[in-house]
Order: structure tokens, then sequence, then C-alpha cells
């Protein structure tokens, strides 16, 4: 059985490091499993014509109504420049040496207009399902053409935001509805997404865990590249937006205990904080060396949900802060660690915070990774078998 994967991993507005990553391990953890796959190098409607190596010429082309604004986002990227395109760089080598994927870059337009040569489809994680400005993407929900009378399974999908302007309206509700009648199985990330799917369809839906997940510490300090710094270190990672109270937070933690703060943000910012405190902005680092300061670090203040699911992997001490959506907590509320949120109403809760004892939470871990692990190699048996069963019919009838 032919298998290709569909995700979000490199064709976002920030260079995600996770993004990369769990495309990545869910290939690796089907190889590992005698399972071959090719990745669909795809690229989602909302994407356009972003460059994601020089953001500074983007948003030159496509300039911002607020003039504030657009000065604002042109001074960081080209204060960004040179560093962007080194990360970016190692983005792509990474992508290029480990990736099993398809040679051409495909969108949902052409996917419409050509065929594949896969018997299935497995979309992947992430915001996969997210109710975007424009709609939902068809090639996530594996609509378009050239997946038509093929067999779907979806892994972990996410609907982002579940409000505002991310909710999903009467008309959008039919459309997803419409858009996951032909799946043969499939299965989410989020409990709220989970209730959501289950409530509207009257079927029980499974509650499974982030591709990171199906691969163990060893792994990933095998494949990190850790910092060589002399000194301990509170390392802060924000994705999407700058989180100005997570970096205070971090920033007054190490002042009280005496840490260098090490920041390897999306967009970082260097302000006037704390005297006496030590921010340094690392921004040139890849793949490898984001797993290597995530396995070093001795805290981690982060808004990224999977920092927060890597640091649960790698057993380090993480304080969650503020974004938007559910996708945080759920992943916490998962392991029992809803306690761990470090919101802006808690200022100064990290300090006082008991350490996050991993001896109880592994189990928790290991169980959730056997019932995921169990569910979607089940699910790739029982569609290989009907695809076989298929065929043998197709050629009995010739």
């Amino acid at each position: 059985m032919n298998i290709g994967l569909i995700s979000i991993n490199m064709y976002t507005h920030s260079l995600n490091f996770a993004s990369v990553l769990h495309t990545y391990i869910f290939q690796e953890f089907l190889k590992d499993n005698g399972i071959d796959s090719t990745i669909i190098d795809y690229q989602p409607h909302y994407y356009n014509d972003y460059d994601l190596k020089h953001p500074l010429f983007y948003h030159i082309d496509h300039p911002n109504n607020d003039s504030e604004k657009q000065n604002e986002l042109l001074k960081k990227w080209k204060a960004l420049f040179y560093v962007r395109e080194i990360r970016y760089e190692k983005f792509m080598k990474f992508i290029n040496s480990n990736y099993k994927k398809t040679i051409e870059v495909y969108n949902a337009k052409i996917l419409d207009e050509v065929e594949l040569d896969f018997d299935c489809y497995i979309c992947v994680t992430d915001v996969i399902w997210k109710n975007n400005k424009t709609g939902f993407d068809k090639g996530f929900f594996l609509s378009c053409k050239a997946m038509n009378g093929k067999k779907k399974i979806a892994y972990a999908a996410s609907r982002g935001p579940s409000d505002g302007s991310y909710a999903y309206t009467p008309e959008r509700q039919d459309e997803f509805l419409k858009n996951i009648k032909d799946f043969s199985f499939i299965s989410v990330r989020e409990k709220s997404f989970q209730d959501y799917i289950q409530k509207i369809t009257g079927t029980k839906i499974p509650h499974v865990v982030d591709p990171v997940f199906l691969k163990d510490k060893s792994f990933y300090e095998e494949l990190a590249i850790k910092p060589n710094r002399k000194n301990k270190f509170i390392l802060v990672y924000l994705v999407m937006v700058n989180n100005k109270p997570i970096v205070k937070e971090a920033m007054e933690f190490a002042k009280i205990y005496g840490y260098e703060v090490i920041e390897i943000s999306e967009v970082p910012e260097n302000e006037n904080y704390p005297k006496g405190t030590h921010h340094e902005i690392v921004y040139d680092i890849g793949i490898e060396e984001w797993l290597g300061y995530m396995i070093e670090a001795e805290y981690i203040f982060t808004n990224s949900f999977h920092a927060c699911c890597f640091s649960i992997i790698l057993h380090k001490q993480v304080y969650p802060g503020s974004r938007g959506g559910d996708k945080i907590n759920s992943v916490l509320e998962m392991f029992g660690l809803s306690w761990r949120r470090t919101l802006p109403e808690n200022k100064g809760i990290s300090v006082n915070m008991k350490d996050i004892d991993y001896t109880k939470i592994q189990p928790f871990i290991e169980e959730y990774v056997k019932y995921s692990t169990s569910y979607i190699l089940n699910a790739i048996k029982v569609v290989d078998e009907e695809i076989e069963n298929e065929r043998t019919i197709s050629g009995n009838m010739k």
C-alpha cells in the first residue's frame, strides 16, 4: 500500500521547529513499524506567496494598512535578515536530509488537476482543520480530486482556536461534516475537538497524542545538537507572536535564582529587562540545535504547544504561558499538569511552584502512547486489508 502524508510542516508564516519535527517523527514511526510512506510537499492556501526565508521582502510587497504596525514589522525583519537566512537554510537542510517526500510542490488547485500514485492518504496533526478567514483547506481534508475514491485517515487532527472568527458557523459545520464523511478513521489531538465531533456525529472519536510522543526521550537526545554553554540557563521559546509577560516572568525567575536567559523565539524582542540579568537572543539555529537547547535548559518558559510536549517527553520543568485556543490546556490536562500554567493574571507564580515529579507523569505518557500507537497501526492495517480485498474482487471480475 502506498501512503501519502499531508501535514503542516514547512509552509507556515513562521519557522516553527516542531512543525517540521512532528511530520518527520510520524514518518519515522511508520518506518519503525514496517510501513512505507511519502510526505506530500503541500502548501496550504493561506500560505499564498509568503517569503519564509525573507519576511522583510514579503512585508515590503504586502504593506500593512496600519503604518505604525508596518514600520514595526519592517524594523524587526530587517534586524533579523541575515540570521533568518541561516535559520531557514538549516530548516531546509533538515527536511531535505530526513524527509522522504514528493519532488513536486502541490497545493489544493494542483491536486484537483493531477493524479497521484497513493492508495491511502493520512492527514497528520496540528491545526489542519482550522476555520481560517478564507475557509477550510481542501488538501488537509483530503478533499481534492487526486484523493477521490482513496482511503483516508486522520491522525491527531486539530481545529485550533474554536471561538471568535475561528468558530465553526452552522455553514462551516455542514461543510466540515461533508469533508469528513468518507474518512475510514478519524482521531483528534484535543479533548474539546473530540467532544465536538462526537456530539455532531454521534460517533466515537479517539483522543490521541501528538506524533512527537511516538518517539521517546532517547531518540531526541541522539538527534539533538547540544549548545556549548558554560552557565546554566532558562530557555524562552515563543511562537507566532511575542509574549512579553512570559519573557518578563522568566527574567524575574532568573534574577531570583541566578540563571541566564536564552531566548530562541520566532520574533524575539530585546527590551530593558531587570538590571543584573542576562538576556541573550539566539536565532541562527536549526531543528537539532533547538532540541539541544530544550535538553540543556534548566527551566523552559513558552507559549508553544509543541515545546510543552517536548518538555514533558524530556522531563523538563516547563512553565506554559498564555496562548490562544485550548491545545496547551489539553496536553497539560492529559498528563495531570493543568496546575502548571503561568498566566499574566498569576504574575510571579512560577517562583513558588513545586517541581514536576516525572516519576508520576511517565506512566501516563506510556499509557497514552500505547493507546495511540495501537489505534493508528490498527487503522492502517484495516485499510490495507480493505484495499487488498478490493483488488482481489476487482481481479476476479476481469
